[in-house]
């Protein structure tokens, strides 16, 4: 009988173990998803709007991306968009960076997305779709699910 109840206790840690990171980790980040860079962005033809085969497939599936914000919002302490750069020096007013190096991000509304001061990584979903903003057209949206600092 104590057998029996070490194997079911050992069996109930292992499922509860697996449900926790289930939830914990993969409903904080929305999934890890797929690493994207910017020169994987910049195969995108912004002109006629083209991309490579490697980009579509990314059409529409979670991916994780780093990048520098550049709020959209008055707020200095949360945002629900922002424009995602590659480098700290691709400024936004002269010029702004080319359409397939900016990357529209809309926030979950419940993601309480604080303005860092650094890279950051963004986990999100990846759409091929022109987003127009008071800066610039960016080729891309990403639905952001979390934030967090680039390390």
């Amino acid at each position: 009988m104590k057998k029996w109840i070490g194997i079911g206790s050992a069996i109930f840690a292992v499922v509860l173990g697996a449900v926790l990171y289930k939830v914990v980790f993969q409903g904080r980040h929305g999934g890890v998803g797929v690493e994207i860079n910017w020169r994987l962005l910049g195969e995108m033809d912004y002109i006629t709007a083209k991309a490579s085969s490697e980009l579509e497939a990314l059409n529409g599936k979670k991916v994780k991306m780093p990048g520098f914000m550049v709020p959209l919002e008055d707020s200095m302490k949360t945002v629900t968009e922002f424009l995602l750069v590659p480098s700290p020096q691709a400024c936004i007013h002269v010029p702004p960076p080319p359409p397939n190096q900016m990357v529209y991000v809309k926030m979950d509304p419940s993601a309480k997305t604080e303005v860092p001061y650094g890279p950051i990584w963004v986990y999100g979903t990846l759409n091929l779709v022109t987003k127009k903003s008071m800066y610039g057209d960016a080729s891309f949206e990403l639905l952001g699910d979390f934030v967090e600092p680039y390390k």
